[in-house]
């Protein structure tokens, strides 16, 4: 199976924005658990099997503890698509089903919260396109998108909806939807167009053609 990588953007959704030290955020991307479990998560990205192993198995005991926490669920499915690129060739398939169960099952208990849902669909966009996962990360980015931009949005911090446009556009992009992935980065930029998010998206449009 190729290599593939899984990356959430750590310097959005790991790092609490300024002064959260003072008032701690409601997004729940800056939570220390979820900041820890993203940060061992992006090990497991840049290669070390062994940090996606003890992750799994930590997270299994933390969602034994904490069976209502879905944001845990959904990240065990993510670090299961990083045990099938480490795994032999005849357990790739298993841990790859298993991660898209456990992330479909995370969503279907919670459908409403927007951060389980955008680590499901940020996992999907990065996952080899032959999986044919592509066009429910892209459905996932538009119920994010409805979400932020509606009358009860989450409880994101503006560096986390700068990432949901981000790989909005990205996923809107990779499935032929250059329309819709232009009008999703200039509203990612119009939130703040001089974060690296926002140079980000900006590189992107220009390359697009504006």
């Amino acid at each position: 199976m190729k290599r593939f990588s899984l990356f959430l953007v750590s310097a959005s959704l790991a790092v609490a924005p300024a002064g959260a030290q003072d008032s701690p955020s409601p997004d729940p991307f800056a939570n220390p658990q979820i900041r820890e479990i993203q940060q061992r998560l992006n090990q497991g990205v840049d290669g070390d099997a062994q940090a996606v192993k003890d992750l799994v198995a930590d997270l299994q005991k933390m969602i034994k503890a904490d069976p209502n926490n879905h944001l845990l669920v959904a990240y065990l499915g993510s670090a299961y698509t990083l045990r099938s690129r480490d795994a032999w060739i005849a357990d790739k398939m298993k841990y790859l089903k298993k991660a898209e169960y456990t992330m479909n099952e995370a969503v279907a208990a919670d459908p409403g919260n927007a951060a389980v849902r955008f680590v499901r669909a940020t996992t999907m966009y990065h996952l080899p396109a032959f999986f044919g996962m592509k066009d429910e990360a892209r459905s996932d980015f538009k119920q994010l998108l409805g979400q932020i931009e509606g009358a009860d949005p989450p409880a994101f911090n503006l560096k986390t909806q700068q990432a949901v446009y981000y790989y909005a556009g990205l996923s809107f992009y990779q499935t032929d939807k250059r329309d819709e992935a232009r009008a999703a980065w200039k509203k990612g930029i119009s939130l703040d167009g001089q974060s690296e998010l926002g140079a980000a998206m900006q590189k992107r449009l220009e390359r697009l053609g504006g």
